[in-house]
């Protein structure tokens, strides 16, 4: 009789886990449009496969705050068990990332940080100052001998952006290795090509004696080469920092760049996804030292604040551009 009442015990254990509904992630990037974000879901849906997680990818096409905040607002109305976001605005996305811990929802942020009291962890491509490192470096790869250097941004309330911009400034003050470099400007285009075109002809114009212009946006980087083309500066004028291999290829093929460097995003998307799964299963907690097992991504620590680093960093040149198609 106990060993049919075992027996029993097991079958509605097993009956149970075969039908509990699976957990609901949701992805939110700062647009849908761009091909970095896209990856970045590409990664996070494969790890959604292999955890038997349904994965919505959602958001607005464009970069815009309020349209950000809506999207959160609506997926918090839809219950998630986690919402993975990456945040225009440090602060202005906090108010419904709040709401959803408050009702119980995890929040993984990636590539671009909210305030710290609205989210669990924080999946991070670079440490802040290894990116603002990264940069620097191409910037002297493009110019050796130093020179005038500019920053484009998205906005002055871009969270990695503003905090790359901010660690180059005072390296070049602080480290000799990056003493012949000089930053003349800072200036913005809402993560838009387009903009980014126009913002790095004026740069261009405004400082005759510029040799490099540098962006953590994948959008402006390209923008910036084009603007260089366009106004006959090859050679003269660089452009670096994050982009995407796809988008920088002919440049550095035909010898007019140089240097650029980013993370693959997909590995990233991937990683945030096991982190928000761990996260809704309690099996990770924001303790410093705590390790995360991320599947093909590998295992990372848990830093300060709930930060993890994914920190593996790829530098594209014209000898090696070839070896990347995305």
């Amino acid at each position: 009789m106990k060993r049919g009442l075992a027996i029993l015990a097991v079958l509605v254990v097993v009956a149970s886990v075969a039908t509990a509904a699976p957990l609901r992630i949701f992805m939110n990037p700062k647009f849908t449009g761009l091909s970095y974000f896209q990856r970045c879901a590409l990664g996070a849906g494969d790890a959604a496969k292999l955890l038997g997680v349904q994965f919505t990818y959602t958001g607005s096409e464009q970069p815009d705050v309020q349209l950000q905040v809506q999207a959160l607002e609506n997926i918090v109305s839809q219950k998630a068990d986690a919402i993975i976001c990456s945040a225009i605005d440090l602060n202005a996305s906090a108010p419904p990332l709040r709401t959803a811990r408050s009702k119980g929802i995890k929040v993984v942020t990636y590539d671009a940080d909210s305030a710290v009291d609205s989210r669990d962890f924080f999946c991070n491509q670079m440490d802040y100052e290894s990116a603002a490192r990264a940069e620097l470096d191409c910037a002297l790869l493009d110019s050796p001998e130093g020179g005038e250097i500019a920053f484009i941004a998205a906005t002055p309330t871009s969270p990695n952006h503003m905090a790359h911009f901010n660690i180059a400034s005072q390296l070049v003050k602080t480290d000799p290795k990056y003493k012949s470099l000089k930053i003349v400007a800072l200036q913005f285009d809402n993560d838009d090509e387009a903009q980014s075109v126009q913002v790095a002809t004026n740069l261009m114009q405004a400082f005759p004696k510029l040799k490099v212009i540098i962006s953590s946006a994948t959008p402006t980087v390209p923008g910036a080469c084009r603007a260089i083309e366009e106004l006959g500066k090859q050679g003269q004028v660089f452009a670096t920092g994050v982009a995407l291999p796809s988008t920088i290829k002919q440049y550095l093929k035909d010898g007019s760049q140089k240097a650029f460097f980013i993370w693959d995003p997909y590995w990233l998307g991937y990683m945030s996804m096991y982190v928000a799964k761990d996260a809704v299963d309690g099996t990770l907690k924001a303790v410093p030292g705590s390790k995360v097992d991320c599947g093909k991504a590998g295992q990372f620590v848990v830093g300060k604040d709930g930060e993890i680093v994914y920190g593996k960093a790829l530098f594209f040149t014209p000898e090696n551009i070839d070896q990347y198609n995305f």
